[in-house]
């Protein structure tokens, strides 16, 4: 299988927590070696009906979510989630059938795979595979995903394990792990938060994910790994809600109002500030104003969030988020047939892609558009688009050859700062120039909010 248009770059993201577990446990025995007697006679059983829900999509994904959280944190709650109810996740699972060590083996297998296969197919100039990971916390259904890039190569990352919310579970804990393998390795990393429309209004709050007020040190060191945010893909629209913004036509685009919980995953959907990327936007700048630090000035991409290996960002061409999600009969109901209201990969959206204003198409370069916030999303179409703000652009600059060179020498691109404003108190300007996909339809307009 082929995409119809290539992409320029691909993270590669992989859950770290039990990475590539699954798969292995499917493939063949993993080694109980470790374990008592009667313990291995138990995993063995067990692990033969994991194969069968592995391969059975409809018990399998039963399986699945009947092991996702039970709801005791609702939206507008300020409780830590990671203090409340027992603790879930698929490495907790996998530790009642097989060893912690033995997990830990098979996921750096899997690992040194897919960073060998990521340097296999590495083109700079033509096509580059980033190695990452996506840590993956979602206690109490409150999502606070993070996927990972760096500029690691193959052989450097086969050295290292991914940080992942099972020995890391807070996003403080995160970026200290990423600080460690900073000062570790050659590399640089950044974290993105990803799906922040199903955190419960924790992904942008005012206050710690504990529950502590939020200092300048926590938000100069949030900037400093999470210079971006993820703001459109299979799961939603994170950039804004019509509750939040309800004079915008447009902001009931692809709205995914599901939480990432034990059914009812509906129950009281609620769309919270700390959800959405505009209200996160407003939100830091209130928090400036008290502590002279902005933890949320951040730039926003796209991604698919597949877990197909068909990364299809095309509305005409999207084959759902996990394989179940492919076959027809599933496209109106539940897998279970239930018919309760429940999300399944044909209630999400066929987004969205991440562009970047690079010099040049390696991990390096794209990497420091990146930590710029020298990006932007799109819910999958491959439109080009300029943005530079300043003071003194000139009548016409949007119309030139040289409008980037205008851009840089009289603004800012966009993640840029504007630092120095005239003394005659004159408004900010924006030059701004779109281009359509040469395969997608005219665009209608230009929307400055």
């Amino acid at each position: 299988m082929q995409l119809n248009r290539p992409l320029d770059f691909l993270v590669i993201a992989d859950h770290a927590e039990g990475l590539g577990v699954l798969g292995q446990i499917y493939a063949e025995d993993p080694d109980l070696s470790g374990s008592w007697f009667w313990q291995r006679w138990i995993s063995a059983f067990f692990l033969e009906r994991f194969r069968g829900s592995i391969q059975d999509p409809v018990e399998g994904t039963s399986n699945f979510r009947a092991r996702m959280a039970t709801p005791l944190i609702s939206p507008g709650d300020t409780t830590d989630p990671l203090t409340v109810g027992p603790k879930v996740g698929l490495v907790n699972a996998l530790t009642q059938l097989i060893p912690l060590e033995t997990i830990h083996e098979m996921s750096a297998s899997m690992w040194a795979k897919s960073v060998a296969a990521a340097d296999a197919h590495y083109e700079p100039g033509v096509f580059t595979p980033i190695i990452g990971w996506e840590w993956t916390q979602t206690a109490n259904g409150v999502n606070l995903h993070r996927v990972v890039m760096s500029t690691l190569d193959g052989e450097e990352a086969a050295t290292i394990d991914p940080v992942g919310s099972d020995d890391n579970p807070y996003p403080e804990d995160l970026w200290a792990g990423l600080d460690a393998l900073t000062q570790a390795t050659s590399a640089r990393f950044l974290s993105i938060p990803h799906n922040s429309n199903l955190s419960k209004g924790y992904m942008f709050a005012d206050r710690t994910i504990r529950g502590e007020d939020i200092t300048a040190d926590y938000a100069r060191t949030r900037m400093e790994w999470e210079p971006v945010a993820e703001v459109t893909q299979f799961k939603g629209d994170s950039e804004t809600h019509p509750a939040l913004s309800p004079n915008d036509e447009f902001a009931d685009f692809e709205q995914f109002e599901f939480y990432l919980q034990a059914s009812p995953a509906n129950l009281n959907y609620t769309p919270a500030v700390g959800d959405y990327a505009r209200t996160a936007l407003m939100r830091g700048l209130e928090i400036e104003e008290r502590i002279g630090v902005n933890p949320f000035q951040f730039g926003m991409i796209g991604s698919t969030d597949s877990h197909t290996s068909v990364a299809s960002s095309e509305e005409p061409n999207f084959w759902g988020k996990v394989g179940i999600d492919s076959i027809p009969e599933n496209k109106r109901d539940t897998v279970e047939g239930s018919g309760t209201v429940d999300f399944n990969g044909w209630n999400m959206s066929a987004s969205g892609l991440a562009a970047v204003w690079a010099e040049e198409n390696t991990r390096e370069s794209i990497f420091e558009a990146f930590t710029r916030k020298e990006v932007y999303a799109t819910t999958g179409s491959r439109i080009a688009l300029r943005v530079f703000g300043g003071w003194g652009f000139a009548e016409g600059s949007e119309s030139a050859d040289d409008l980037a060179e205008i851009g840089y020498t009289e603004g800012v691109p966009m993640g840029g700062d504007l630092t120095s404003a005239p003394e005659t108190g004159a408004p900010v300007q924006l030059l701004i120039r779109a281009t359509k996909d040469p395969e997608g339809a005219n665009l209608d307009r230009v929307q400055v909010v």
